[in-house]
């Protein structure tokens, strides 16, 4: 399993011309979006940190492995617009490949008419790439001095912008990750992507004590297929939701999330490989933990309802 998913690695990830990198997706985005785009940063009410930890594809040797941490605030409010700032870092590993991202976030929110309210964002940091190519066998294959001396680890900028259109009841995102598309130094011809998402959710109050929240996400990297995902929460009191979630070309997933306590949300998502995949790993686990500073008298004045 080594051999092949180092083959892999090194063909699909530092061939002559890279025509594709998939960043790191979670299936609850709405919950994780602020890793999607900047400027969700300061949308929450208070200081706020989220954990998440994500292992695809269960049972099989070299699977995709994210963690993440992230923190924002917001501060300078004054007739409703504000700032806010945060910070993410993100690990993902899979095989012999892995990659560690620090990203510092800057957006600014401005009340717009009819209940909206308007933020746009950018993130700046760097990605440092990493290459184990002590874990791969490979006797038949000779690799080539310019990859085995030079892609032990590599460090590139990164440069994320995005656009959050938000009123009580319902948000739209807009997301360039990967701005400026960073060359890899040591490899000639070879540079990152641009990741582009767009964002739609929706809160409908069924009742006093039901809310149901669909939501849409659409991933496009240059020159790939285009990936759709879609998820559906049913919310009771503001407490607990579950759901059902689906992407194009993958499966379906089952999604919880709960207010544990005053200053505690954990959500969890649970993925059923339906693609070719699923004879070798039928699942995945995703759960995310979330820290606020204030407690549920302050729930209230999140600025979206559709979006947490």
């Amino acid at each position: 399993m080594k051999k092949g998913l180092g083959i892999i690695a090194l063909l699909w990830m530092f061939s002559s011309v890279v025509e594709a990198q998939q960043l790191t997706h979670y299936t609850n985005f709405t919950y994780n979006y602020l890793n999607y785009n900047p400027a969700v940063t300061g949308s929450t009410p208070c200081l706020e940190a989220r954990v998440g930890y994500r292992k695809q594809w269960t049972g099989f040797e070299g699977a995709p492995t994210t963690g993440y941490v992230n923190v924002h605030n917001k501060f300078g409010l004054r007739r409703y617009n504000f700032h806010g700032v945060g910070v993410m870092v993100e690990n993902d590993t899979y095989g012999p490949f892995g990659t560690t991202s620090l990203v510092a976030n800057y957006a600014y929110h401005m009340k717009l008419t009819k209940g909206y309210s308007l933020s746009s964002g950018i993130g700046i940091g760097f990605t440092q790439y990493r290459l184990g190519l002590g874990g791969i066998t490979m006797p038949d294959i000779e690799i080539d001095p310019v990859i085995g001396n030079s892609l032990g680890t590599i460090v590139a900028p990164t440069v994320n912008f995005g656009l959050w259109l938000y009123r009580k009841d319902r948000f739209f995102g807009l997301s360039v990750r990967q701005l400026t598309q960073p060359k890899v130094k040591g490899l000639p011809d070879t540079q990152m992507r641009r990741h582009f998402t767009l964002a739609y959710g929706k809160a409908i109050q069924m009742n006093d004590k039901f809310t149901f929240k669909p939501a849409l996400l659409l991933n496009y990297v240059g020159k790939s297929k285009p990936s759709l995902e879609g998820q559906a929460m049913l919310e009771f009191k503001k407490v607990i939701a579950v759901g059902l979630a689906g992407r194009s070309g993958h499966g379906g997933s089952a999604l919880l999330k709960l207010d544990a306590l005053p200053y505690l949300t954990i959500a969890y998502a649970y993925d059923i490989t339906a693609n070719r995949l699923r004879y070798a790993a039928t699942n995945s686990h995703e759960i995310t933990l979330g820290f606020r500073a204030c407690g549920l008298k302050e729930r209230n004045h999140v600025p979206c309802a559709a979006y947490d």
